[in-house]
């Protein structure tokens, strides 16, 4: 049986890194009046969470046109204290039409099929999953889900220096370049 975290009326919804870039730890957080909620994620989930929630929320903007202001990156920091109830291993996206929330389920566990850095679709989110562990579901507004996307973009590309010539992530000592042997 799962242990289901329902946050409604979310104040604060961020992500962000903590640690010297090579070693850093990636966090999804959320925080209403009851309760802060911090997840443990992969830098991948970040940066793929990013790019899938512009373009999940420009497909439904077609049909459920957004009214509201955007919020500044700075809203969408971490928080202290930045200890994780868990590690997410699946990631989803869906759209509550009759609240106007996008809702963003974290998945400690996925069915042995899975593949732990992809997003799922809201389809696949009422799916029935027979692992134990947590299921956090967050219930944000556009504007802060689109400010969770820009903050996770900032905090993936704050990490190392790429080498120019293979594309690997260089330590500030330099790398060993697969290109140079």
């Amino acid at each position: 049986m799962d242990s289901i975290i329902e946050l409604h009326d979310v104040e604060n919804l961020g992500t962000g890194a903590i640690g010297e870039p090579g070693s850093r730890e990636f966090f999804v957080q959320a925080r209403n009046s009851a309760m802060q909620l911090t997840v443990l994620v992969e830098k991948q989930q970040v940066a793929l969470l990013a790019t899938e929630v512009i373009s999940f929320l420009d497909r439904i903007a077609e049909e459920h046109p957004e009214d509201t202001l955007a919020l500044p990156i700075e809203e969408a920091r971490l928080r202290e204290p930045t200890v994780p109830l868990f590690r997410a291993r699946l990631i989803g996206l869906g759209f509550d039409t009759d609240l106007g929330l996008v809702l963003i389920e974290l998945r400690e566990h996925v069915a042995e099929d899975g593949d732990s850095e992809r997003l799922t679709t809201e389809t696949e989110l009422s799916s029935e999953h027979e692992e134990d562990g947590y299921v956090a579901r967050i219930y944000a507004t556009r504007a802060q889900v689109r400010a969770l996307a820009a903050r996770g973009v900032t905090e993936v590309e704050g990490g190392r220096p790429e080498c120019s010539l293979c594309s690997m992530p260089m330590d500030p000592g330099g790398h060993r370049c697969p290109r140079w042997n």
